[in-house]
């Protein structure tokens, strides 16, 4: 029934404004991450073979109607899921080239792996859409992106001319993985380039973003010839715009499809030459359909066949515990972070530990857990070679350097949690009980992910973190050997962790 009354409201207003007006159907997504079978704890939601069948769906449905669609992307489909060390990313990167998308914006996860094997997956794929990033400078070494991402794209739907800029994030938590190339201020970037394609004779400019909802809300303060902001980033699920004023005064509207596939973005917006640009109709659509694309399931079987050959299809789909953390609990990627920070400590034989939530994931434990699900717990990879997950680090840092590295991390946006490290309301730390000694060296536990990150965040983190040691163990086994030793002696923390008492395994895992 609900269908059948949107798809009679949406011919009203077919008919009511075709006479008038030239009405086109924006679909968009943001943040797939690879989630190539199904969206976050939810088997039956998400997936690219229903995200394809159901952009197709809406597709056919306008055509019907006389309606032309545009498909977008705004970054963020690869790196995420270990769906992406499937042939070492190329599957993730040619499912996303056949889902129909007409631009794509670089996001960080997309370069995270590096600029050479980025480079090395654009050389190797015919692209089906355009590939944008206006904020970037590709080194010419870098041969495939230097000719195939480009700043925007310009879009001719029956005589509309539609200008889309790409703009990807400059913050430096992620930045430096770019290497040999350089990301300036997308707002810079958005002036300049709005101007270009108005000067073109384009009828509408959309900003296809990977900054978040915040920083998209500051794009337009700074613009004024943007008519609409489809972003990405932030994994916000925006069931309605939200709007803020540009420099003429005039509201903008932003939207933004959550995460992993989850849902589809469907706008209808009338674009008339020489008159306001205006959204009719704007939803959020459940990706849960039953129908689900063929071609594009082939693909993702043909990815979980290449991960259970590289892993072995017994131990991967092995069920290692059950988790009593809910998949609707807000507080359980915190809760989860703690647990990796513990890992970290100990694992390592360290004094004390530091991670971050948004290192791990949304994606933490639920219910009866297998292997390839503790691997998504941290999904995060940075060598497609890689096979274990992020390395584990340690430093020798004096106490009176980890005040600053607590006051660094303090003035970045993403939250930290430590293991073995305490401070009060007063601002007095102590390390395992006892206050910190700012002459004492400690060792000081990370994932390869804060190592690498150090230089991008801050030059004094760099000096810091100058002498790291790899330890060569890998998160993925760390995180599986906690759970078996900690759960087989009983050996609950009574720590800030909470995960671990939620968890009990059904038997020792070798390495």
């Amino acid at each position: 029934m609900k269908k059948l009354i949107w798809t009679i409201t949406s011919l009203t207003l077919f008919i009511s404004f075709s006479l008038n007006a030239k009405v086109i159907q924006i679909l968009h997504t943001n943040d797939t991450h690879s989630y190539l079978s199904h969206s976050t704890h939810n088997i039956n939601q998400g997936g690219m073979a229903r995200l394809k069948a159901l952009i197709d769906q809406y597709k056919e449905e306008a055509s019907q109607n006389n309606i032309k669609s545009i498909v977008l992307d705004a970054g963020d489909f690869l790196e995420g899921n270990v769906y992406y060390l499937a042939d070492q990313g190329k599957k993730s990167f040619q499912i996303h080239n056949e889902i129909g998308y007409d631009v794509t914006t670089l996001g960080n996860h997309d370069y995270l792996m590096g600029t050479e094997k980025l480079d090395q997956l654009v050389a190797s794929t015919e692209l089906n859409f355009s590939f944008l990033a206006s904020n970037v400078f590709i080194n010419n070494k870098f041969h495939a992106l230097k000719n195939k991402l480009a700043p925007y794209a310009e879009l001719n739907v029956d005589g509309i001319k539609i200008g889309i800029i790409g703009l990807t994030t400059d913050e430096i938590l992620y930045k430096w993985s770019l290497n040999d190339c350089e990301i300036t201020s997308p707002i810079k970037a958005a002036q300049f380039y709005e101007d270009e394609l108005k000067n073109r004779g384009n009828d509408a400019v959309i900003a296809l973003t990977h900054l978040g909802v915040l920083n998209d809300l500051k794009l337009v303060k700074e613009t004024s010839k943007i008519d609409l902001i489809v972003g990405g980033h932030s994994h916000t699920a925006l069931f309605e715009p939200v709007y803020g004023k540009n420099k003429n005064g005039k509201n903008i509207p932003v939207v933004q499809a959550g995460m992993h596939t989850e849902y589809l973005g469907r706008i209808l917006v009338d674009i008339e030459k020489g008159k306001p640009f205006k959204i009719l109709k704007y939803e959020l659509i459940t990706v849960q359909n039953t129908t689900t694309d063929p071609e594009i399931a082939g693909l993702v079987n043909d990815a979980q066949n290449d991960l259970e050959a590289a892993f072995g299809k017994d131990k991967l789909n092995e069920i290692l515990g059950v988790s009593l953390l809910n998949p609707s609990d807000k507080e359980g990627m915190m809760k989860w972070a703690y647990f990796i920070a513990d890992t970290l400590k100990e694992s390592a034989d360290a004094d004390i530990s530091i991670h971050s939530p948004a290192m791990n994931s949304e994606n933490f434990p639920t219910g009866a857990f297998t292997r390839l699900d503790l691997f998504n717990s941290i999904p995060r990879i940075f060598n497609p070679k890689d096979m274990g997950g992020w390395k584990i680090f340690t430093a020798e840092v004096k106490g009176i350097w980890i005040k600053a590295l607590i006051e660094i991390q303090k003035k970045i946006s993403e939250q930290i949690v430590f293991s073995g490290l305490k401070e009060d309301k007063d601002g007095k730390i102590t390390i395992n009980g006892q206050k910190i000694n700012p002459f004492k060296n400690y060792k000081v536990a990370f994932t390869e992910g804060m190592i690498k990150g150090a230089g991008g965040i801050s030059a004094k983190s760099f000096v810091i973190l100058k002498n790291p040691i790899e330890t060569k163990i890998k998160i993925w086994n760390a995180l599986e050997r906690k759970i078996v030793i900690d759960l087989q002696h009983n050996d609950l923390p009574t720590s800030k962790n909470i995960a671990i008492k939620l968890l009990k395994a059904f038997k020792p895992q070798n390495d």
